[in-house]
């Protein structure tokens, strides 16, 4: 069984019997997932963030194709779509790698006003969090 399949067994449990299907791929799994992040921030579902993030950088930092691309293409991409009001939040689970390998996928898809609003709330982040989507308790200030 694939390292990433067998991730979202254990991380996402509900997703059980999607994830046993021979066609559900990681792409598949973030298709689900995106949806599943934002209504976590909507309800302060820490753990749910912390899991979904971390499953993201987790496949953002893998050699396989397949799994940085789909972290790319199909979650942080368009991570930025909806929820305006929720940008905030969203930058805060977001490591300077991942927005390093991500800023090009944005400057494509936002507008120059979305990419600037974007680019503000990232200067503007105080409290990031995505070292708790890796699995560590401190957070940097």
């Amino acid at each position: 069984m694939a390292s990433w399949r067998r991730k979202v067994l254990t991380w996402f449990p509900d997703l059980r019997r999607e994830a046993e299907r021979p066609d559900f791929t990681v792409y598949s799994a973030f298709f689900e997932l995106l949806p599943r992040v934002r209504k976590a921030h909507q309800d302060g579902d820490t753990e749910t963030l912390r899991r979904i993030y971390g499953f993201a950088e987790w496949c953002s930092r893998q050699k396989a194709k397949d799994l940085w691309n789909a972290a790319g293409v199909c979650f942080y991409e368009h991570l930025f779509d909806r929820h305006r009001s929720l940008w905030p939040e969203f930058v805060r689970w977001l490591s300077p790698q991942v927005v390093a390998d991500c800023m090009g996928l944005w400057e494509w898809r936002l507008s120059a006003e979305e990419l600037a609003e974007v680019r503000r709330l990232l200067a503007e982040c105080r409290r990031p969090l995505y070292h708790e989507a890796r699995g560590r308790t401190r957070r940097c200030t």
